[in-house]
């Protein structure tokens, strides 16, 4: 004990130990990067992405300052200011350098923005900012770093390629003379039209929906909950991919009225002619329309349910008391209660349409969107960056304008209905045209699932749907049964790997931004909150074409690797574990949190006992919901996967474009399956929320 008590105090400095990390990873780690990755290079390869260079001199001399010529100034304010500054240079000096030397960066300098990192955080909770707290002040710059590097750079990227040209030269009205020629005005109405009508399809049905499973027939409401939950979880080829079998020229209703119709069909009589021939009418607006409905309404189910069921019943019993009329009391109380859900609902629906790809994809024929125009763009023979750019700023702007609309439709009126007050009571029936009318939609809308679905089972177990309808398991032994190394395992394990990798990471770095913005006051709060907020906007077309854009030259080269996949799923799916955090803190006082720090725990040490244990389902259910959306995305990914890093969904697009669709739908099954296992696991153990009401008689 007296050994150590006698140890000079500078060698228990935190900011030594981020030194020594860094000199270890300056010595054992590779500072440019491998273009085969560390286990793949040879032996030249990663002597010479080890070699010492300049910019590793810089940064050990650099080091060397900080260890051993600022350390006996114990407490000096300007010490202090001299780490924060130094920190700051070496994060500059770091790309400027690689810049200039035209290197891409590897895993010894990604450890050096960490280390430099920590210790510029430490220099500034020493200089007292954030009540000189080191975790927080490290989770501000982390999550301000984040937003910076991987939302606002990106996408800053595409408005320079339509200012500037493939020569480097100025061209500040490209973006003009880009977006009023070459069709793309045609592009963004039938986009714009479509997203439109689409968002307002997806909220009434999911209103209808939430309507009939909270407040008419809660016997349906596991039903339609697993009915909600297939669209979510299934692939996004593969609904467009059931139409076909249904609706498409080969489909069963062709087959069915070609049957009855038809040449010698049922109905025709000996001789004449039928009237009926095959038609493709699935392809095109109205067969995206419907795709997008089914994919989209269970989201504007699930998040208008929550409202619909934890509206205060005794609202509603108030107006009747004044002898106000059922539909009187629906459309005057229980509507207007529901406005922010419709508003979100609303804004889901049409940014999801905006950014949808596989279902024009799939089902577009000639009616072009934008989000498949900027995907042929970039991967078609043309290689037009500036026109993919010039549709990404135009998708992101029609996104982010639906979102300001949003925001003000809502306005700063309240719509809280759960006090701390007690409310007994149970729910008003509705209008009775309007619970008749939520029924038959609800059933209908069962029916047809079902029968999309069982095509989707039957359709991976013949060997040509529409052409040859004799059983087979031809399919699944392609792509299942030939060993782990071949068919559709290497993908399914890429896949698996990713999302693993990738849900937990983005469900705690939403939950520390929503932690960050909440609880937190500090200079630059409103960028983040800004970044943080137009996550829920940007679409997923824009987050590919943008990381293309940004970090596929020097010093930050990502493309092709396994790390820019994950960092895409992680960006995409952030605002779930936003959303998630929000919610959820919002629910914990704070004062327990204060209790926990007046007992001098630390802010790490009290987010982990008080913090994260109360938002533990919170956090499961953004995990769960970010696995599910890793393995089912393809918007964002679609432009930097590779063949060593193929993933599900790409495999599934491969399939569909070779005409493969029995292999297609294969794989879309099993993943459908995998997934559903997952979430109805999952929904298990949390349980339904206690704030949900039962159905009351009429009062």
């Amino acid at each position: 004990m007296a050994s150590i008590a006698a140890r000079p105090s500078f060698l228990r400095d935190p900011i030594l130990r981020w030194c020594v990390a860094g000199l270890l990873a300056l010595v054992l780690l590779p500072w440019k990067a491998l273009e085969y990755g560390v286990f793949d290079a040879t032996a030249d390869e990663f002597l010479d992405a080890y070699g010492w260079s300049h910019l590793n001199s810089s940064l050990f001399a650099a080091l060397c300052l900080l260890l051993f010529v600022l350390r006996p100034w114990r407490g000096s304010p300007l010490r202090h200011k001299i780490d924060a500054g130094l920190s700051v240079f070496a994060f500059a000096g770091i790309l400027a350098l690689a810049s200039w030397q035209n290197e891409a960066l590897g895993w010894g300098a990604a450890v050096q923005f960490f280390v430099f990192g920590g210790i510029l955080a430490l220099a500034l909770a020493r200089m007292g900012l954030v009540q000189g707290d080191p975790f927080m002040t490290g989770a501000i710059l982390l999550v301000s770093g984040l937003v910076l590097f991987f939302i606002f750079w990106p996408v800053s990227t595409i408005f320079s390629k339509v200012i500037v040209n493939d020569q480097g030269a100025y061209t500040p009205l490209m973006f003009f003379k880009m977006i009023t020629g070459f069709g793309i005005g045609r592009i963004m109405w039938n986009s714009l039209s479509l997203a439109i009508v689409v968002g307002a399809a997806t909220t009434f049905l999911g209103l209808v929906f939430a309507l009939f499973a909270a407040r008419i027939s809660q016997k349906f409401q596991g039903l339609i909950r697993i009915f909600s939950i297939l669209p979510v979880i299934t692939p996004p080829f593969v609904i467009g991919l059931s139409l076909i079998l249904i609706f498409g020229r080969n489909g069963s209703i062709n087959d069915i009225l070609l049957a009855l119709f038809g040449d010698g069909g049922l109905f025709v009589g000996a001789g004449q002619e039928g009237w009926f021939e095959r038609s493709p009418y699935i392809y095109g607006f109205w067969g995206i329309f419907l795709a997008q409905t089914l994919s989209f309404t269970p989201i504007s189910f699930m998040l208008l349910m929550g409202m619909v069921s934890t509206i205060n019943p005794a609202m509603e019993e108030a107006s009747l008391t004044m002898r106000a009329s059922d539909w009187q009391t629906f459309r005057y109380v229980t509507f207007p209660l529901l406005r922010p859900g419709i508003a979100n609902s609303y804004l889901l629906g049409v940014i999801s349409s905006l950014a949808d790809f596989g279902n024009p994809l799939v089902l577009g024929g000639d009616y072009d969107v934008m989000a498949t125009e900027i995907y042929f763009s970039i991967v078609g023979a043309q290689l037009d960056y500036a026109r993919a750019a010039t549709l990404g700023i135009a998708l992101l702007m029609f996104s982010l304008t639906g979102f300001m609309l949003q925001r003000y439709w809502i306005g700063k009126k309240s719509y809280v209905t759960v006090t701390g007050k007690g409310s007994g009571g149970s729910f008003q029936r509705l209008p009775r045209w309007v619970e008749r009318g939520c029924a038959v939609i609800a059933i209908i809308w069962i029916i047809f699932t079902a029968v999309l679905y069982g095509s989707i089972l039957l359709g991976g177990f013949v060997v040509n749907w529409g052409a040859d309808y004799t059983p087979t398991l031809a399919h699944y032994e392609e792509l299942w049964a030939r060993g782990f190394g071949y068919g559709a395992w290497p993908s399914y394990f890429t896949t698996l790997g990713f999302s693993a990798v990738g849900a937990p990471l983005t469900a705690m770095v939403g939950l520390l931004i929503a932690y960050v913005t909440t609880r937190r006051r500090f200079a630059g709060r409103n960028i983040v909150d800004f970044g943080a907020m137009i996550c829920f906007a940007i679409p997923g077309t824009v987050i590919g074409i943008s990381y293309i854009l940004a970090f596929n030259t020097a010093p930050v080269l990502l493309t092709g690797s396994a790390a820019i996949v994950v960092i895409s799923f992680i960006v995409r799916n952030m605002p779930v574990g936003i959303r998630s955090g929000v919610s959820g803190l919002a629910q914990i006082d704070k004062s327990l949190e204060e209790a926990s720090l007046t007992q001098r725990a630390s802010s790490l040490r009290t987010i982990f006992t008080v913090v994260l244990p109360l938002l533990r389902p919170a956090l499961i259910s953004a995990v769960v919901f970010s696995f599910v959306k890793s393995m089912t995305t393809v918007s964002a990914i679609i432009f930097l996967v590779t063949a060593d890093t193929q993933v599900a969904t790409t495999y599934i697009l491969g399939r569909v474009e070779d005409g493969d669709y029995g292999q297609a739908i294969c794989y879309g099954s099993v993943l459908i399956v995998t997934m559903l296992a997952v979430v109805l696991l999952v929904d298990r153990l949390i349980g339904k929320a206690r704030t949900e009401r039962k159905i009351g008689a009429h009062a």
